[in-house]
């Protein structure tokens, strides 16, 4: 839905009206429309944690479209709207006008490392959304959080988290990533992991509540808590290993390395220290379907439950993805009903998940799971 008033165009987001510019989508003016289901995200999580008197700070706000929309539809103290292009500032304060929350909003036009690490425990909940890595940030985020507060943070640079550029991924988030198949799960751990890392170097612990990936991006949702004690032990509770073999497609997660195939006896591919603990609070991603039921104005209500009801069931880690798993060991493909089913049967999980389309969560071992695909 959009209105059109000369150069620029009036479109709606949930409550929120948001004048956008011509050249919307250039870096000297920046809106990404496809991301409306990232920002509905944003309203939905805050609205499940109770922001009531809370500070929120969008660090890298473009127009502001994701911190207004924060301030119109979340019961809110004050949203800071940041970014360093002054061609945004004037479309920022046309949007809060717009949209009557200008009491609600502080506008400010600074690099966001700049503004986050004068602004030492002022934020409750920081977003960073950025074109590439968010890795720049989390520094000046540790800094400008309050002693327990919430995240919520994005890449863009794929390539690198899955593997296809694994020099940069090792330069950008400190580990050497490899192409896997099931690159897209690998590479939201990578990005847990770096946040994690992060802010533990300040004495925070990170907890992941609900990560995803859509199209282009990864996003995290997370909770930190200051903390000496509580940050040594997240580190030490949750870091380990991704062992993989990419000549018969075995994975474990391990807080060793496991340097022989389990499976096929082949040389693995140990990446890590990584993430292997839980990427998903499914007591949270409950809390949220049901907050979902109460907000009737999100154009994209069906996807955003599709998606969180997907995520209930993804505990299970390192996803398969069938179709190459049958391309290797020179399997039919099955059906996945039945292949769900019979694995069910021999009392197995077995979930589809967002990561991969072809893809199957398990805890079947890759000899147990060939057997069963080859009987489907």
């Amino acid at each position: 839905m959009s209105k059109k008033t000369g150069t620029s165009k009036i479109i709606k987001e949930g409550l929120t009206k948001l004048k956008i510019p011509k050249d919307y989508l250039s870096k000297k003016h920046f809106f990404n429309p496809k991301v409306e289901l990232s920002r509905d995200l944003t309203v939905l999580v805050l609205n499940s944690l109770g922001p009531k008197d809370w500070v929120i700070c969008d660090a890298l706000s473009g127009i502001g479209a994701r911190g207004l929309r924060v301030a119109k539809e979340c019961d809110v103290k004050r949203v800071w709207l940041n970014d360093m292009s002054e061609y945004n500032i004037p479309y920022m304060k046309k949007n809060a006008r717009l949209n009557r929350v200008k009491s609600k909003i502080k506008i400010t036009n600074q690099d966001a490392n700049q503004l986050l690490s004068e602004q030492i425990r002022t934020f409750d909940y920081i977003d960073i959304d950025p074109w590439g890595s968010p890795t720049y940030f989390f520094d000046s985020c540790a800094r400008s959080i309050k002693r327990k507060g919430f995240l919520g943070f994005s890449a863009t640079d794929t390539a690198a988290l899955c593997g296809t550029s694994s020099i940069t991924c090792l330069r950008r988030y400190g580990i050497q990533s490899y192409k896997t198949d099931f690159f897209k799960e690998l590479g939201v751990r990578i990005l847990i992991t770096s946040a994690a890392l992060s802010f533990s170097k300040w004495f925070f612990s990170l907890k992941p509540l609900l990560s995803y990936t859509s199209k282009h991006y990864f996003r995290v949702f997370a909770e930190v808590k200051k903390g000496r004690s509580i940050a040594s032990k997240t580190v030490k509770k949750n870091l380990g290993y991704v062992n993989y073999c990419p000549k018969c497609l075995w994975r474990k997660m391990d807080k060793r390395p496991i340097t022989k195939c389990e499976f096929c006896g082949s040389e693995t591919k140990i990446i890590g220290k990584i993430w292997i603990g839980k990427i998903q609070d499914v007591k949270f991603i409950k809390k949220c379907i049901k907050q979902l039921s109460k907000i009737d104005w999100l154009k994209n209500k069906y996807k955003v439950r599709k998606l969180l009801l997907s995520l209930v069931n993804e505990s299970i880690p390192l996803y398969y993805d069938v179709h190459k798993i049958c391309k290797k060991h020179s399997l039919k493909i099955p059906k996945f009903m039945i292949l769900q089913d019979k694995l069910k049967k021999k009392n197995y999980s077995a979930e589809r998940t967002h990561f991969c389309k072809t893809g199957i969560k398990t805890n079947a071992e890759l000899e147990e799971f060939i057997k069963i695909i080859s009987k489907s």
